[in-house]
């Protein structure tokens, strides 16, 4: 995977920190003397293609969806288009119907098979073909939200209905569950596990430090509603008003990206309280997509006042911006 990020971070890099001129959202983008955090800015050309709402770097390419409005309905019109990571139009992949109306899905990869699943309460599973561009509908399955030597861990959404987190012993097969509203990312640092769910007016973070303190369960992910347990868990953060669109580990401390109304911050959490660390100098709306390898991410992003889109890298303390242009 490490391979994957040498053209990227080629491009990147001619851009430093030190003399980023961009104007992004009405604001002039510098590095701020004091951070300890890296912000660098690239464009990436592409013809327009609508909105992008999900992107997953597969086969070292990005797999981007794009959706544009369909006159007299509300229903969107889903493409799905593949770039190399210097923008340049590979193909396109054939969307079916059953795709174009889905109201909520995800792009997951999984051993060398990219997947569209349809998230909530439905059922449907495509993967992409492994000669030809179209997408088959498959049996439908469950896909981990994290992985270690230990536990495969499992992510169910309900909406409004909550949700679960469901830890599964990978050598005896036992199941722990408790209660998670709308789990985004699973991080661990050392022996401890940190779950952060993020919603439309609130975010929480969970600490499990052993998940064998939890409910013991069954793997059901066709519940119509999330768990009902909270034994084992410790919440180190219950917030309103902010949404935290991920988490990731650098040097065993946690960070969070996250924003209020107006500004978006990196932080940490202080005695059950968000702490900013970091500033950015423009407005976006960030939303991950794909947790790579050596704990890397990619996010799509956009920005309301210029109202473009991008893809979004984050390694480690440094935020990697490609801007679609």
């Amino acid at each position: 995977m490490k391979n994957y990020f040498l053209i990227l971070f080629t491009g990147l890099i001619l851009i430093s920190c030190k003399r980023i001129n961009s104007i992004i959202d009405g604001f002039n983008l510098k590095k701020e003397k004091l951070s300890e955090f890296n912000v660098k800015i690239d464009t990436l050309i592409s013809t327009k293609n609508g909105d992008l709402t999900k992107v997953v770097l597969f086969k070292n390419n990005f797999y981007c969806m794009f959706e544009t409005s369909r006159k007299n309905t509300s229903q969107q019109f889903i493409k799905m288009l593949v770039f190399n990571q210097k923008g340049k139009f590979i193909e396109d992949v054939f969307v079916p119907e059953e795709i174009q109306n889905m109201s909520h899905y995800d792009l997951i990869v999984e051993k060398d098979s990219l997947y569209v699943k349809e998230n909530q309460f439905e059922k449907e599973n495509f993967v992409l073909g492994e000669y030809v561009a179209d997408l088959n509908k498959i049996k439908t399955r469950n896909f981990a939200i994290f992985k270690d030597e230990i536990y495969t861990i499992y992510s169910d959404s309900k909406g409004e209905w909550g949700g679960t987190i469901f830890f599964e012993n990978n050598k005896t097969r036992e199941v722990f569950e408790t209660y998670s509203s709308c789990a985004v990312v699973v991080n661990k640092i050392k022996k401890e596990y940190y779950v952060t769910n993020s919603g439309m007016y609130f975010s929480n973070v969970l600490k499990i430090s052993e998940p064998t303190k939890l409910h013991k369960s069954k793997l059901n992910l066709n519940e119509n509603e999330g768990s009902k347990y909270h034994e084992g868990v410790t919440e180190i953060l219950n917030i309103d008003d902010v949404n935290i669109a991920t988490s990731f580990v650098n040097e065993e401390k946690l960070f969070h990206l996250y924003s209020d109304k107006k500004n978006v911050f990196v932080g940490v959490i202080e005695n059950g309280k968000m702490k900013s660390q970091y500033k950015f100098d423009f407005n976006f709306y960030p939303h991950l997509n794909q947790t790579l390898d050596n704990g890397k991410q990619l996010l799509t992003f956009y920005i309301p006042s210029s109202k473009e889109n991008g893809i979004l890298i984050i390694d480690q303390k440094n935020f990697y911006f490609h801007i679609l242009k």
